[in-house]
C-alpha cells in the first residue's frame, strides 16, 4: 500500500501506545476457556484440547500454528486452537468450531493451503485467496484470528480484524472497513497497521493489540477480554466486582447448558437469546454501554 495513502496516525493511537510503554509494554491476558465444552463437541481432537493450558495466551496458540503449513492434521489443530482462544468461554465456541469443520470435508487442505500461501507471500494475499476458498460458516474475524496464529517470520503478517477493531478504526481514524471479504479493506486495513507500526517503531500485531486494548477503554463490556487494568492504563473500580461476578456466572452457565449431551442448534440459539438478555439487564444495572450486547463480543 502506498505510504501516500496511508491516513496519518491517530493521536488517539499514539496515546495508547504511551501508556502501554510507561506500564512496560504489558502483553495481553491470557483467556479462559470451557475444556470439557470443547472435548465433549470436538471428541476426535481430545488429546489436542487436553495438551492445551487451562488458559490460552497468544503465544501458545501461535506456536501451534507455526505448524499449520506442514500437514493438514497440523492446520485442523492450529484453527480449533486459535478458534478456542478467540471465543474464550463462550458457550458456543465449540459448537460453531465443529460446525466449521463437519460442514466443509475439504477444511483441513484449505487451512494449510492459506497458511502455506500466508508464509509464502503474506496476509493480504492470504486473505484473497481463502476468500477465494471460503469455508461456510467461517467469516473474517475468525479466519483473520486463524491467519494472524499462522504467520511466518519473512512474509507481511497477517493481523486480526473483528469487530472492535472495525470500530476503533471508523472512531478514531475515520476509515470504514467492512468484515464481509472485501480484500480491499483488509488490504487498506494491514497498510494502515504496517505503516503505523514503522512510526512508532513496534510490530504491526502490536498495532492490532493497542487498537484492540484501547477499544475496551470505549466498551469496557464488549469483550470478557478486558483485564482489571487495560494495557492502556483503564482500571475498573471496586464497584465493578459484584457485576463482573454475575457476568462471569452467566457465562459459566451458558457453557454448562451447551455441553450437555444432545444439546441441538435451536436449542442453544435459545439459551443464548436469553443469556443475552441477562447479560443487558446486568450491564445496565452496573452503568456499563448497553452496546456491550451479544453472549459476549468474544473478539467476533
Amino acid at each position: 500500500m502506498p505510504s501516500d495513502t496511508v491516513p496519518a496516525i491517530p493521536n488517539r493511537l499514539r496515546e495508547a501506545f504511551l501508556r502501554w510503554k510507561g506500564g512496560g509494554r504489558q502483553g495481553q491476558e491470557a483467556m479462559s476457556w470451557n475444556r470439557s465444552t470443547w472435548q465433549v463437541t470436538l471428541p476426535e481432537h481430545h488429546d489436542l484440547l487436553k495438551s492445551l493450558p487451562d488458559r490460552l495466551d497468544r503465544t501458545t496458540v501461535a506456536a501451534r500454528g507455526a505448524g499449520a503449513a506442514d500437514g493438514e492434521a497440523q492446520a485442523e489443530q492450529a484453527f480449533i486452537a486459535a478458534m478456542a482462544w478467540g471465543y474464550g468461554p463462550a458457550g458456543y465456541g465449540a459448537f460453531r468450531t465443529a460446525r466449521v469443520l463437519r460442514e466443509n470435508p475439504q477444511a483441513p487442505g484449505v487451512l494449510r493451503e492459506a497458511a502455506q500461501v500466508l508464509r509464502r507471500d503474506g496476509g493480504a494475499t492470504a486473505f484473497a485467496w481463502l476468500r477465494e476458498h471460503r469455508l461456510r460458516f467461517l467469516g473474517v474475524a475468525f479466519a483473520t484470528k486463524y491467519l494472524y496464529f499462522c504467520n511466518g517470520p519473512d512474509a507481511q503478517p497477517a493481523l486480526i480484524l473483528d469487530r472492535l477493531v472495525q470500530r476503533w478504526l471508523r472512531r478514531h481514524a475515520d476509515c470504514q472497513v467492512r468484515l464481509d471479504w472485501r480484500v480491499g479493506d483488509y488490504h487498506r486495513y494491514l497498510g494502515m497497521a504496517y505503516a503505523w507500526a514503522s512510526e512508532l517503531d513496534v510490530t504491526p500485531d502490536d498495532v492490532e493489540y493497542l487498537i484492540f486494548s484501547d477499544m475496551l477503554t470505549d466498551e469496557p463490556g464488549a469483550s470478557p477480554w478486558a483485564p482489571r487494568q487495560s494495557a492502556v492504563g483503564a482500571v475498573a473500580g471496586p464497584e465493578d466486582d459484584d457485576a463482573t461476578a454475575v457476568l462471569e456466572a452467566i457465562d459459566d452457565a451458558a457453557a454448562s447448558f451447551a455441553a450437555l449431551p444432545d444439546v441441538s442448534p435451536a436449542d442453544l440459539e435459545d439459551f443464548e437469546r436469553g443469556i443475552r438478555q441477562l447479560r443487558r439487564i446486568v450491564l445496565a444495572r452496573a452503568g456499563r454501554p448497553i452496546k456491550a450486547l451479544g453472549l459476549v463480543e468474544y473478539r467476533s
